[in-house]
């Protein structure tokens, strides 16, 4: 067979499950359950897989959610465990495409578990990849053969994107960004008094896999409002000050970061779209919030691996003091290179991004969809540009 979807029994498996019937490919769904007899026979490859990094990834994430994972006895039960189960699914995904032999593994995302591990297991085989993620651009769903955020296939290279579309016949404009649904136990704020001058720091969901995948400097944002309230200390200018916001989509809350220090405010209740606007410029670990800056003509300091980190596009930092200094060149007046900003957009729109919403399945997805898993879209001609 060609196309294996494999998910948990989730939204996601509905969704694959409602496509497959509409799509013209050799494709099937696999969703997770009960181990398989025939895995045995490949336990003994599966315990010699290293998954030091996936514990760790995992590990990062729980402590996110919770102290309690800072306890060592915890993490070394829980770090034992979790290696041996997942030496377990990893047995049973050797045994699973052994036997369906598919040549390409479609799955969300990837760098969560339990897909983590499925991707493992498809790799040591030399079966290919799809990667399911949220899309890019508002509107648009992301199907990646190599990976989603800072692993796709998106070129970091500012010369591929001021090349592409040379005679400008490919049109963008910014589409309208969607604001993000408060998570069902957040408190309700009201909107706050802004400074009349701020840079805007936006906090991001701290075990999503952005941060656990994707920013090894960073690793909290408690330590991302002391990185930027430092840097912004440097600048000597009393009429600047940080607004952060919480992420709407984690349900804690940093109360006790409120009041820590007078040049930061949170402004929780404000709208995001409105605090990039009134902004200096938007500094951020690798948030999508930062593709909404730039879509609004906004200077954006990276601190974190992001898909967008093109120089010339922004300005990113990998140490306190490579952020002072950026923060210092951001403030004074650098600006992005704008055709390569709007150039960079189209690219996103008219090759990278799958059209629609995949909640939704509309037939222009659909077809989309096909179109990406065949290599018959524009993607594939500059897939393989990128690989000469």
């Amino acid at each position: 067979m060609a196309y294996l979807f494999i998910s948990r029994k989730n939204v996601h498996a509905k969704y694959y499950k409602s496509i497959i019937k509409k799509l013209s490919i050799d494709c099937q769904l696999h969703v997770m359950g009960i181990p398989k007899l025939s895995a045995i026979s490949y336990l003994g490859k599966a315990f010699k897989v290293d998954f030091t990094k996936v514990v760790k990834s995992q590990l990062k994430r729980k402590k996110a959610r919770s102290s309690l994972w800072n306890n060592p006895l915890l993490t070394a039960i829980y770090s034992l465990g979790l290696t041996f189960f997942e030496r377990l699914r990893y047995a049973k995904y050797l045994a699973l495409f052994n036997e369906i032999k598919p040549q390409y593994v479609v799955i969300w995302n990837g760098n969560k578990l339990p897909n983590t591990t499925v991707v493992m297991a498809a790799k040591s085989l030399g079966i290919k990849q799809f990667y399911y993620e949220n899309g890019l651009l508002p509107g648009t769903t992301s199907l990646d053969p190599k990976g989603i955020n800072f692993n796709a296939s998106l070129s970091r290279d500012p010369q591929f994107y001021l090349n592409f579309d040379p005679e400008q016949k490919l049109a963008f404009s910014a589409p309208e960004l969607i604001p993000r649904a408060n998570h069902k136990k957040r408190c309700d704020f009201e909107s706050t008094q802004l400074p009349e001058r701020f840079i805007f720091a936006p906090f991001q969901v701290p075990h999503d896999t952005q941060l656990a995948s994707f920013s090894p400097w960073i690793d909290s944002m408690e330590m991302f409002y002391d990185e930027v309230v430092a840097a912004v200390k440097k600048l000597n200018d009393p009429t600047l000050k940080v607004v952060f916001k919480e992420h709407p989509s984690w349900h804690k809350h940093y109360e006790s970061l409120y009041e820590k220090d007078p040049i930061a405010v949170f402004a929780n209740g404000n709208k995001t779209c409105d605090l990039i606007e009134c902004a200096q410029a938007v500094v951020t670990i690798n948030s999508t919030v930062g593709l909404e800056a730039l879509l609004l003509n906004k200077r954006v300091l990276t601190l974190g691996q992001a898909c967008y980190n093109i120089e010339g596009l922004v300005k990113h930092a990998v140490t306190s003091e490579m952020l002072e200094n950026n923060m210092a060149e951001v403030i004074q007046g650098w600006q992005p290179n704008m055709l390569l900003r709007d150039k960079f957009f189209s690219y996103l729109k008219h090759v990278y991004s799958v059209a629609g919403v995949w909640k939704h399945k509309e037939q222009v997805h659909i077809e989309a969809i096909e179109a990406r898993f065949t290599g018959k879209d524009e993607f594939a001609k500059y897939s393989i540009t990128n690989e000469q």
